[in-house]
């Protein structure tokens, strides 16, 4: 081909500059293309479940997109840098010493190389799936997404922590949602010792049948019931347990159930005790009894 002419035809094995820069082009547009299309298979769970119509956890179906996504592109890099001689030669060159590139590749890239791998052990096994109630870091949110690299959870304050699934993959969670949403809710109040146990039970019971974030009776595994749980330097503990729907219906209830019974307990007259202090100042102190001097030993005759 003479110099600067085009030939289209040798989009797909390029000797020419121009021809690399449409090659490369068209290289991105089709693996672009396939990555959209395998978005729209794997999108379909149905489709890709066929006539079982089974529902695909979201965790695996966004894991698996990413990697899908990295897999389309790596192919075709490598399918177009093997038509361009300088960058095939180099290639092969690559290819050639592939141990020590994947050790140096390895060094360099090793906290990436072990997020890749700690995403994709919570990928497989799921002890934690996008849409999780979790409790971690001494934070309670929702996992927003699992990426290749890292972990997204919405706090309830709305923040966002950004955890590496390297350490998300080594640290003990708090999973809400894994089995079922229900949860035991408990809330803790301290009564006087001069108070009637019965009576403060049954003021406690009463708020717990009007509260509106328990699950009703039926559908509960037990209803709501009240213990003295323990007895405490100025007050004995009574703890109440309600069953909720969720993690955000407990926290709710607790909140409800505390000021509900301190007004309870208010208006029967059953005391919620705290600490009392005595200061004594040194001034106001007796003072110290003087010792008396010791008798002398009598004396005994020879």
């Amino acid at each position: 081909m003479a110099a600067g002419q085009l030939d289209i035809t040798g989009v797909l094995n390029p000797d020419h500059p121009l021809e690399y820069v449409i090659s490369l082009a068209a290289v991105l547009l089709i693996a672009a293309g396939v990555s959209w299309l395998l978005n729209r298979i794997m999108r379909r769970s149905k489709w890709v479940m066929g006539k079982l119509g089974r529902k695909v956890d979201e965790t695996i179906v966004r894991y698996a997109m990413r990697i899908k996504t990295a897999v389309v592109f790596t192919i075709a890099g490598v399918y177009w840098i093997s038509h361009i001689p300088g960058l095939n030669t180099l290639l092969h060159t690559v290819l050639a010493g592939a141990g020590i590139t994947a050790v140096v590749v390895g060094f360099a890239a090793k906290s990436t190389l072990a997020n890749l791998v700690a995403g994709l052990s919570l990928a497989i096994y799921r002890p934690i799936r996008i849409g999780d109630k979790v409790s971690l870091e001494d934070e309670y949110g929702t996992v927003e997404d699992i990426t290749l690299r890292h972990t997204i959870v919405r706090t309830w304050e709305n923040k966002r922590l950004v955890i590496p699934n390297e350490k998300l993959d080594s640290v003990s969670v708090v999973n809400h949602t894994i089995v079922e949403p229900r949860i035991l809710c408990r809330v803790e109040i301290g009564v006087s010792y001069d108070t009637d146990i019965d009576l403060a039970r049954r003021l406690m019971l009463e708020e717990l049948e009007r509260c509106p974030h328990k699950i009703p009776d039926e559908t509960a595994p037990e209803p709501p019931w009240v213990r003295v749980i323990e007895l405490g330097d100025f007050s004995v503990v009574l703890r109440a347990y309600l069953w909720t729907a969720d993690m955000d219906q407990s926290w709710q209830a607790k909140f409800w159930l505390l000021e509900a019974i301190k007004k309870r307990f208010d208006a029967e007259g059953v005391e919620i005790p705290f600490p009392y202090r005595t200061l004594v100042y040194k001034k106001d102190l007796p003072p110290a009894p003087r010792e008396k001097p010791a008798r002398p030993a009598p004396k005994t005759g020879d």
